[in-house]
């Protein structure tokens, strides 16, 4: 019997090998706090329109397109010259507002919060580091507000 032949089992037997392999997680709608849509055509990602946001400094004001998928960190300036670790103001880029700041992210700069309903409540929201640079995100749901909350992080 050669080293590479098939055992003679029946096909009942052999261990059945399931895919892991899942759709994405696609963000399909966020806001700001006043109502906008986030999500615009003005940048894809593999074929989903992204989540564009209003980058503010002292010296320039621009757009970034977040990819919508959640766990892709790739992102896109508009008019816009990123200096790493710089913190810079996110805004909704219809009505100009600041996204309000919900936490502090592990690079010690905030987390501004979209969204993810018309509801403006920080138990359906994404966090976004205002630090250039820092790729840290994350999506928060009414189960993780009640233990920051515990945990003495909200009022």
């Amino acid at each position: 019997m050669g080293l590479f032949n098939r055992t003679s089992e029946p096909a009942s037997r052999m261990p059945v090998v399931e895919s892991a392999v899942s759709e994405p997680r696609i963000v399909r709608e966020c806001f700001c706090a006043k109502g906008h849509s986030l999500v615009s055509n003005l940048a894809s990602f593999g074929g989903h329109p992204g989540i564009t946001l209003r980058l503010k400094n002292e010296r320039q004001e621009g757009l970034l397109a977040l990819s919508p998928v959640i766990g892709d960190k790739r992102r896109t300036f508009f008019n816009f010259e990123r200096v790493p670790g710089e913190i810079v103001q996110i805004c909704c880029p219809t009505c100009s507002e600041p996204l309000p700041v919900y936490n502090v992210c592990t690079c010690g700069a905030n987390l501004v919060a979209i969204f993810t309903t018309l509801k403006t409540e920080f138990a359906s929201c994404i966090g976004i580091c205002q630090r250039i640079g820092c790729l840290h995100s994350e999506i928060k749901s009414n189960r993780d507000l009640r233990l920051f909350s515990r945990n003495g992080y909200f009022d």
